[in-house]
């Protein structure tokens, strides 16, 4: 077990404060300003862009599909019903998207890149709608499995696109500038080009969590 401390917090396991991540945003309001100390200092304590340019979140909302309007309408597509946290920074007064689970961030290049092609891929993919059900145990609110190619295998060819200089550096993505990681990453970018070309082959299930879980478990196993 690996143990976190940060702040006035202390916990035995990654585990234990994962859990208690998890809760609070289970609990907290959806589409509303609030308050949270142990939240506001998961961010301010951990999340390394947040600390290096000295700001720090003093609210914050969670915006469901209801709440994602405006310039947050973006988020429809990119995260397919899922909730975007946002807080508001200060001394700058401004919201801007921010994860809960910092200290889980993608810092290595290549991990980036294959975030940023998913995220293309998830804006541009067929949308469930309120009669889309699991196709195994007709669960309501399922996700989109890849059945015969997963989406592993597709950025892993994908990466072939990527020149040496943005294998190495990057993509130019900056966390502040751009809300995600496609933000800097064009359609017309030779790897988004192929990611869009090996999807056309691909057959889909709508599987709910649970499912979608076991279907990836029997390919490991496989």
């Amino acid at each position: 077990m690996k143990p976190i401390s940060f702040d006035k917090y202390n916990f035995e396991s990654m585990k234990d404060f994962n859990s208690i991540i998890k809760e609070k945003i289970r609990s907290s309001p959806r589409n509303l300003e609030f308050e949270d100390e142990f939240l506001l200092a998961v961010i301010n304590n951990l999340h390394e862009d947040v600390k290096k340019r000295n700001y720090k979140v003093t609210k914050l909302k969670i915006l469901d599909y209801n709440g994602q309007v405006g310039e947050w309408e973006f988020c429809r597509d990119r995260f397919r019903g899922g909730i975007y946290t946002i807080g508001f920074f200060e001394p700058i007064k401004k919201w801007h998207g921010v994860t809960l689970y910092p200290h889980k961030r993608r810092n290595k290049v290549k991990e980036k890149l294959i975030l940023s092609l998913r995220q293309k891929w998830s804006e541009s993919v067929k949308k469930r709608d309120d009669n889309t059900s699991c196709q195994i145990c007709g669960d309501p609110c399922p996700e989109l499995h890849h059945s015969n190619i997963s989406f592993k295998e597709i950025a892993l060819e994908c990466l072939k696109c990527f020149t040496e200089e943005e294998l190495e550096n990057g993509i130019g993505e900056d966390w502040w500038l751009h809300e995600n990681e496609s933000d800097c990453l064009s359609n017309e970018h030779p790897a988004v080009k192929k990611m869009f070309e090996l999807h056309s082959k691909v057959e889909y299930q709508w599987l709910c969590n649970d499912c979608h879980l076991k279907e990836h478990s029997k390919k490991l196993e496989d």
